[in-house]
């Protein structure tokens, strides 16, 4: 045998060793692979996860059983919304939940995952173990929130009611003290609702908000504490005359109104419209210094008597002004005219203490009274008290003397002038 020859076969059998060995290890490395692929045959894929939940290497049985119970958690979620001390809840379920994917599809599509690789693939796959995450999520029934929170809205609304008050005789008052109102911002929480919902959970949702309280204007304590009159005044009219008929509804229309700690009285506003539909009859008025026949004559008796009730109860006038000619029925500088849209008489119940106004004609007198507490004026008497200062010109000042007759409050009203 030439040398040649043998070289060629040493070739040969080396070459032929080579790829015995090389085929030997694909043969083990596949045989490997397909005793790892085997292992997750019946089981899923490492790494796999469902709403951060693992489902990784269960079993399909067992991967169906953690989505059901991870949609049956979603669907029961609980929502809770709180408002003060009540509280009001609901499912999801109850709310329209409808779960983002099908169980059984899910359940076939994870189990299948990776598995319609070629062996090699599937075990490279397995080895390396990529993380897959699945996310079942939800949607709801907008609709049926707002028809929750509406309803909880109308389940708590309570009507404001304020307190009435009346004298039922001289001194003696009833009291119905009524209630405050109630109610919640409906739209904000509905808001606060849906903004949580929209996060995907099976965590409890605790929604909390306070109610809103309608307060009632007057407070029915302070009007319980109305017991004693403060000040009174009366004038004189004669009776039988159309003039008369005017003061008697002005006075009515004054009659019975209650003034709470800080509330302003407008004159214009109790008597007005003077008009005849409103009941108001043609009477002496002084236009431009001159007396005149005109609709309402007679009706600044009242103001100028309340006028006087008023400083005799220790407050002070906010608007107030005089008569361009002198009256009868007041003293001078303590009469306070009206003229409408023009000309008001105000005052502002500057006490502690509701004021109610007892006003009343009977036989040709006009009577106004101020009732109160007994300490709305802390024991001092007030007066007013009118200087000349000049022809037909007066100042007015208030008065005020404590229990030993002490004079305690000294104050300038203003300057009236007549013609």
């Amino acid at each position: 045998m030439s040398k040649k020859k043998n070289v060629l076969i040493g070739g040969a059998v080396g070459i032929l060793t080579v790829g015995l060995v090389f085929g030997g290890i694909k043969a083990y490395e596949y045989y490997q692979a397909k005793e790892l692929v085997l292992t997750y045959e019946d089981i899923t894929f490492p790494n796999i996860k469902v709403n951060e939940k693992d489902v990784s290497e269960i079993s399909k049985a067992n991967l169906e059983l953690v989505l059901k119970e991870e949609v049956e958690g979603l669907e029961s979620r609980l929502i809770e919304v709180k408002i003060d001390d009540q509280t009001f809840s609901k499912t999801l379920k109850e709310l329209g939940f409808v779960a983002s994917e099908d169980v059984n599809e899910l359940t076939d599509e994870i189990f299948a995952l990776g598995k319609d690789l070629e062996i090699l693939e599937q075990a490279k796959r397995i080895e390396a173990a990529p993380v897959v995450e699945y996310t079942i999520e939800y949607s709801y029934d907008e609709s049926l929130v707002d028809e929750w929170i509406q309803s909880i809205a109308q389940q708590l609304y309570v009507d404001k009611e304020e307190p009435t008050f009346k004298m039922v005789s001289a001194g003696n008052f009833e009291v119905t003290e009524g209630h405050a109102g109630y109610s919640i911002d409906a739209d904000a929480i509905k808001e606060q609702v849906k903004t949580a919902l929209n996060e995907v959970s099976a965590e409890t949702i605790e929604v909390t908000a306070e109610g809103i309280v309608d307060k009632q204007a007057k407070d029915p304590e302070l009007l319980k504490s109305v017991n004693y009159k403060i000040s009174t005044y009366s004038s004189s009219f004669p009776v039988g005359i159309p003039r008369s008929k005017n003061v008697e509804l002005a006075t009515s229309k004054i009659n019975k109104t209650l003034l709470m700690p800080g509330d302003e009285f407008s004159y214009t506003d109790k008597v007005s419209p003077v008009i005849y539909s409103n009941g108001y009859v043609d009477a002496t008025i002084f236009v431009n210094a001159q007396p005149v026949n005109g609709v309402g004559g007679g009706i600044c008796q009242v103001s100028s008597t309340l006028y006087n009730t008023v400083l005799l109860a220790g407050i002070m006038p906010t608007e107030r002004r005089n008569h361009s000619l002198q009256v009868g029925y007041v003293p001078v500088g303590l009469d306070a005219t009206m003229a409408e849209n023009a000309i008001d008489f105000k005052f502002v119940n500057t006490l502690d203490y509701p004021i109610y106004i007892n006003a009343y004609t009977s036989g040709g007198t006009l009577t106004i009274e101020f009732w109160s507490n007994e300490d709305a004026l802390d024991g001092v008497t007030y007066k007013p008290q009118v200087k000349q200062v000049g022809q037909n010109k007066y100042q007015t000042y208030l008065l005020g003397y404590d229990t030993n007759g002490s004079l305690v409050y000294n104050e300038y009203i203003d300057t009236s002038t007549y013609k």
